[in-house]
């Protein structure tokens, strides 16, 4: 699947919520949201349901599929 197929727009990280599908890698699927936490310095967390985790600043742009 590549970027032309899935339309996608820019927001925070701070504004993921779970089920946002986000999209790390052009090439690849999108991953779902499983759960978003603050962390200490100012950043979130942020759950795939893959278990993967990731860390970003809150203000961190990440891009998600727009439905």
């Amino acid at each position: 699947m590549n970027e032309s197929t899935i339309r996608t727009e820019h927001i925070a990280a701070g504004s993921l919520m779970r089920n946002d599908r986000v999209v790390i890698d052009a090439d690849e699927l999108p991953y779902l949201v499983d759960a978003v936490a603050d962390i200490p310095d100012g950043g979130v967390r942020v759950t795939y349901s893959s278990g993967d985790a990731v860390e970003y600043a809150a203000g961190e742009q990440v891009a998600v599929v727009d439905c």
